[in-house]
C-alpha cells in the first residue's frame, strides 16, 4: 500500500478548506478542456454527481487505506472502464486538471513539496489504474 505524498496533500486541502474555495467547476473546466471526450462521457452527470465524484478523488488522494488488493478504487476503475468506457488517459488528465486548480487557488501557498508529493502519490495511484 503506497502512502506517499498524503500529508503534504492533506496539508494543501486543509488550506483550501481555510479560504472556502470549492474547487468543482475550476477542476471540470479544466478537466474537460485536457480531455473534451470525457465531456461527452460526462453528460449524464449533474452538479452534485461531479461533486460526489470530486470528494471521492479528494479522500483518494489522502487516504492511502482507500487502496490495495480487493479494494474499492480497483473495483471502481473496473467499474467506469467497463460501464463507461473511461480510459487510463482520462485518470491521469482529471488529477492534473485537480492539481492545476489547486495551485492556481493556493498561489504561493502551494508549494514545490506539495507539487512534488502530489506527483509521487498520483503515480501510485496510475499503478494501481494500470493494474486494474
Amino acid at each position: 500500500m503506497h502512502t506517499r505524498g498524503c500529508t503534504e496533500i492533506y496539508e494543501a486541502f486543509e488550506l483550501l478548506a481555510a479560504k472556502d474555495i470549492d474547487l468543482q467547476q475550476e477542476t471540470y473546466r479544466r478537466f474537460f478542456h485536457l480531455c473534451p471526450e470525457a465531456q461527452g462521457l460526462m453528460g449524464h452527470s449533474d452538479e452534485p454527481m461531479r461533486g460526489r465524484m470530486l470528494e471521492q478523488t479528494y479522500e483518494l488522494l489522502m487516504d492511502a487505506e482507500l487502496q490495495g488488493p480487493g479494494n474499492y478504487f480497483r473495483w471502481e476503475i473496473r467499474n467506469h472502464v467497463s460501464a463507461y468506457g473511461v480510459t487510463e488517459p482520462m485518470y491521469l488528465l482529471f488529477f492534473q486538471a485537480l492539481e492545476q486548480a489547486i495551485a492556481q487557488a493556493l498561489g504561493q501557498a502551494w508549494t514545490r513539496r506539495m507539487a512534488t508529493a502530489w506527483q509521487q502519490r498520483v503515480e501510485d495511484l496510475m499503478q494501481e489504474v494500470v493494474g486494474a
